[in-house]
C-alpha cells in the first residue's frame, strides 16, 4: 500500500485508513482482530477511532473501538509501526459536547488510556463549537503538542472558514496548526439542503481551502455504506439528483470493464485526486476489506479519468457513459 503526505509535516502515512467505529460493538473481538489483521498485511499503517465509538449501539454505554484497537496493539507489538487517528468534541455517556479547555485534556488523558498509548498520532477535533473561543481550544491542543501527549491535529465537521480562523490564531501564537480534514465526501454530491445531523458534507470552500494550505483531506464514509456496488441500496437520500444518477452509470461501467466493484472504484478515484485525500473505509466483514484493498491497485485511462471528471463540467446530453 502507497503512503500519501500528512498535511505539512513532513510525515507520510498509509494512503487507505482503516475506520475502527464499529470494532468492539456491532463488529466483535474476533472480526475485529482479522480485519485489523489483514488491513496490517495489506501494508495498512493507519487505523481511525474517536472516543464516541460507538456509545449509541444498543447495549454499548461506554467506547469500545478505543480498548479494542489498544488491545491489538499491544497483542501483536506494532505500536511503533501505527499512525493511530482518533477525535473528541461530541457527547457520550455523562461527557457534553463541547471543546472546553478543561474538557480536551480529561478526553485527550481517557483515550490515551483506553489505547494504551503514550502519543495520540493525530487528534481531531470532531466538531466545532462556538461557544468556546478558538484561541482556548488552539492554546489547549498546542499544550497537548508540548507536552508529548498528541503529535498532529486535525478537524472534522468544521466548516472551512473557522479551520483557517483556527490555523491563522496558530500561525500567529506559533502553535501547531490542524494538518488534516476529516469530512464526509464521496464521488456523489450531495443536495444543498440535504441535513446530515452533525456530519458536515465537504464543500468547495472546504476542498479548496485544503488545497492551498497543504492540508490532507480525508473523507468519512467515502462509499456510503457501500452503496456504489449495491443493488438492494439505492442511492442515499441527500443524493438524489441527476449528476448523481449518471454518475453511478460512470462507476458501474468502469468497475464492469475492472472486473472490480464500483466501491473499489470509488477510492481509487479518492487516491487519484491531486490534493493528498485518505479515504477512511469503514467495513465489517472481510469481503467487503477485501474489495476496499483493491482501490490501490486500479489506475484509470486518462479516458476513465475524463469521464470520472466529467460530469460537473459538461452537459448530461452530451456525454455518453460507456463511449459508444
Amino acid at each position: 500500500m502507497d503512503t500519501k503526505p500528512l498535511g505539512t509535516t513532513g510525515e507520510s502515512v498509509s494512503e487507505l485508513s482503516l475506520g475502527a467505529m464499529y470494532f468492539g460493538s456491532r463488529i466483535d473481538r474476533e472480526t475485529s482482530f482479522a480485519l485489523l489483521d489483514r488491513y496490517y498485511e495489506a501494508g495498512g499503517r493507519f487505523i481511525d477511532t474517536a472516543n464516541i465509538y460507538a456509545t449509541w449501539v444498543d447495549g454499548y454505554d461506554e467506547p469500545e473501538s478505543e480498548p479494542l484497537v489498544g488491545e491489538w496493539l499491544e497483542e501483536r507489538g506494532v505500536r511503533e509501526e501505527m499512525t493511530i487517528a482518533t477525535k473528541l468534541g461530541f457527547s457520550y455517556g455523562d461527557v457534553p459536547r463541547s471543546l472546553d479547555p478543561a474538557l480536551i485534556d480529561e478526553e485527550i488523558a481517557k483515550s490515551r488510556e483506553r489505547l494504551g498509548i503514550e502519543t495520540i498520532d493525530l487528534l481531531y477535533i470532531h466538531v466545532d463549537d462556538p461557544d468556546t473561543p478558538q484561541v482556548d481550544v488552539m492554546e489547549t491542543l498546542a499544550g497537548a503538542v508540548e507536552a508529548g501527549d498528541v503529535r498532529h491535529l486535525g478537524a472534522s465537521n468544521v466548516p472551512a472558514w473557522r479551520i483557517a480562523r483556527a490555523n491563522r490564531i496558530a500561525a500567529e501564537q506559533g502553535w501547531p496548526r490542524f494538518e488534516a480534514v476529516q469530512t464526509r465526501f464521496s464521488y456523489m454530491i450531495p443536495d444543498r439542503d440535504a441535513d446530515f445531523a452533525g456530519q458536515l458534507p465537504a464543500s468547495d470552500e472546504l476542498l479548496d481551502y485544503c488545497d492551498q494550505e497543504d492540508l490532507t483531506v480525508l473523507p468519512y464514509s467515502p462509499t456510503m455504506q457501500g452503496c456504489y456496488d449495491r443493488d438492494d441500496r439505492p442511492i442515499p437520500d441527500g443524493y438524489v439528483r441527476s449528476e448523481n444518477r449518471l454518475k453511478m452509470d460512470v462507476v458501474e461501467t468502469i468497475a464492469e470493464r475492472k472486473g472490480v466493484d464500483g466501491n473499489a472504484v470509488v477510492l481509487a478515484w479518492m487516491l487519484d485526486r491531486d490534493l493528498p485525500t485518505i479515504p477512511v473505509v469503514g467495513v465489517s466483514t472481510m469481503e467487503q476489506l477485501e474489495a476496499n484493498l483493491q482501490a490501490s491497485e486500479i489506475s484509470f485511462t486518462d479516458e476513465e479519468r475524463e469521464r470520472l471528471n466529467a460530469i460537473e463540467s459538461l452537459g448530461f446530453e452530451e456525454w455518453d457513459l460507456r463511449g459508444e
